[in-house]
């Protein structure tokens, strides 16, 4: 099934307003111009084609209820939840293209630079969406919220919403490990990202040294609770909990 948020760059977990959906379907038409775009025009027209189906639907409040409704049936009943499987973009655009006003914004808000040094990382034309987005609703000082709205998305399509692998890819991604990050990719497209558990262990007994560094940071920064218990650990705590539980009910019927 069509997902038509991802395909506008947003997230159907966070239910977007409609202002979003409008603003970030208007950044797409502007990516996809000839003069940006360096793919064929047969793949033009396919994009624009994609993208304005998506528009209609989403900006069309029955529409909208009724493929909301379809979306969320559909996740609910299968093992995957995500419509786009290939990590890596391989389109080209010119980003060359509104250097200017860019530019005079950077003036105003030095931070973007930072913006789209993260950005980057994660895909070139996730930058340019974000940029064309600015561009277009003027809503610079939101940058920081926008930017992780759009990060957001883009793990969500790639990786599914499994918060332990969505933190788990953003670190990956972000620590520039790219042959790990297209593993984890390759585990989700294969099996599914509703199979967390399984995924996880199977990650992490690849990468070992990835493990303890990701779960270090993890405590650090209060996520502990994200920590995903393999199958194994698991019932060793329940065979734990019971051996307390019987020495319990020893003690007290031997007193």
């Amino acid at each position: 099934m069509k997902n038509y948020y991802h395909i506008l760059g947003l997230s159907f977990e966070s239910k977007p307003e409609n202002s979003l959906i409008y603003a970030a379907y208007k950044a797409l038409v502007k990516l996809y111009h000839p003069d940006i775009f360096k793919g064929n025009n047969k793949d033009l027209k396919r994009k624009i084609t994609e993208i304005n189906e998506a528009y209609e639907t989403l900006s069309n409040t029955e529409k909208k209820k009724k493929y909301d409704e379809q979306l969320n049936f559909f996740h609910k009943n299968n093992l995957y939840d995500f419509s786009e499987l290939n990590l890596e973009d391989t389109e080209k655009f010119n980003d060359k293209f509104f250097n200017n006003d860019w530019e005079i914004a950077s003036i105003v808000y030095p931070e973007l630079e930072e913006r789209i040094f993260k950005l980057d990382l994660y895909s070139k034309k996730l930058t340019l969406q974000f940029q064309f987005y600015l561009l277009e609703t003027k809503k610079f000082h939101q940058n920081k919220e926008i930017m992780n709205k759009f990060i957001d998305a883009f793990i969500e399509k790639k990786f599914g919403s499994s918060k332990f692998i969505t933190k788990l890819s953003k670190f990956l991604i972000e620590n520039k490990n790219k042959k790990e990050t297209l593993y984890l990719n390759k585990l989700v497209k294969v099996v599914g990202s509703k199979s967390e558990k399984k995924i996880v262990d199977a990650f992490f007994k690849q990468f070992p040294d990835v493990e303890h560094e990701f779960i270090s940071r993890l405590k650090k920064m209060g996520g502990s609770k994200f920590i995903v218990t393999s199958d194994n650990e698991n019932f060793q705590k329940i065979i734990l909990v019971l051996a307390v539980i019987l020495l319990i009910l020893f003690l007290i019927y031997s007193s």
